[in-house]
């Protein structure tokens, strides 16, 4: 066999075939992406819209949610309005839950007149009063006179506060559509808080009037809603008199209005005597509950 000068053996010299390589799927060098930005508050991520349809209508509140109290827009003149009518749709039982409630106060009073007359029966002393003004005398008996007066006064608000309670929970019945009789104005609930509440708010009101007067309107225009707190709700009278104020403090015009129209149907109620008091007092009381719920946000059944 001859040899090949010159040539170089078959395979040597040539570089081996090197299968080609792959870049690494993921080089450590690689960063990784950043992430998307958060979506603006208030605002649902893109693509998680929900359907058309499960929208609420334009004006709804969600399940469960109620407005607070403090509602806007109560028609004065409307709360009359229903007054009058739920007056005459109930004017026997309201009529003689009043004359009930002046009979038995009037009563009350006479005993009591009677029993200071008799302390005081032959117990007084002669008054004089001598060219300076001054008076000389009374003794013993001036001043326990002053002192039955004085607790007359405070028996009497507190029975006319009692009485007011039971016509505020016959009205409240009346505003949820209940056809009442007699006895319903004189189911007392919560007596121990209408007490406390008409010790608190008269006494606080005594001390307006004395400077000057204004101030215990000023006083009563804001806790005329008291009563019905301790009464619809419960509450004990620090925390009525301070819902009342709230209240009103959130209405003060719509509450003014219903106190100028009390005011007037009070007036012309006493022109006429006894008769319009036996008319004015209850419808005055029924317009006040009316707005009492309104104002609450409550419904009231015409």
């Amino acid at each position: 066999m001859s040899e090949n000068p010159g040539t170089t053996p078959a395979g040597e010299g040539q570089d081996p075939q090197v299968p080609p390589t792959t870049p690494d799927p993921t080089p450590a060098s690689a960063v990784p992406p950043e992430p998307a930005p958060p979506a603006a508050p208030g605002y649902p991520p893109a693509g998680s819209y929900p359907p058309p349809g499960d929208y609420p209508p334009p004006g709804a509140h969600p399940a469960g949610a109620y407005e607070q109290p403090g509602g806007s827009g109560v028609d004065v003149m409307a709360a009359f309005t229903w007054g009058w009518k739920k007056f005459t749709e109930n004017a026997g039982p309201i009529v003689l839950a009043v004359l009930g409630y002046v009979v038995g106060l009037g009563v009350i009073i006479g005993i009591w007149y009677a029993i200071m007359a008799a302390v005081l029966l032959g117990a007084s002393d002669d008054l004089t009063i001598d060219a300076n003004g001054n008076i000389h005398g009374g003794g013993p008996s001036m001043f326990a006179t002053l002192f039955f007066v004085a607790l007359m006064a405070l028996v009497v608000t507190l029975l006319v506060s009692v009485f007011q309670a039971g016509f505020i929970q016959g009205a409240l019945r009346i505003s949820q559509g209940e056809k009442l009789t007699v006895d319903a104005f004189f189911k007392f609930k919560n007596l121990s808080a209408v007490i406390l509440a008409s010790l608190l708010v008269g006494v606080l009101a005594a001390i307006g009037y004395a400077l000057c007067y204004l101030p215990g309107i000023v006083f009563m225009f804001f806790a005329m809603f008291t009563m019905y707190y301790v009464v619809d709700r419960g509450l004990g009278a620090v925390d009525a008199l301070k819902a009342s104020f709230q209240l009103v403090s959130k209405n003060a015009v719509t509450v003014l209005l219903l106190f100028l129209g009390i005011a007037v149907v009070t007036f012309v109620g006493g022109l006429v005597c006894f008769v319009g008091t036996l008319v004015a007092l209850p419808l005055a009381l029924l317009a006040q509950t009316y707005v009492y719920r309104r104002l609450n946000n409550e419904p009231v059944v015409d």
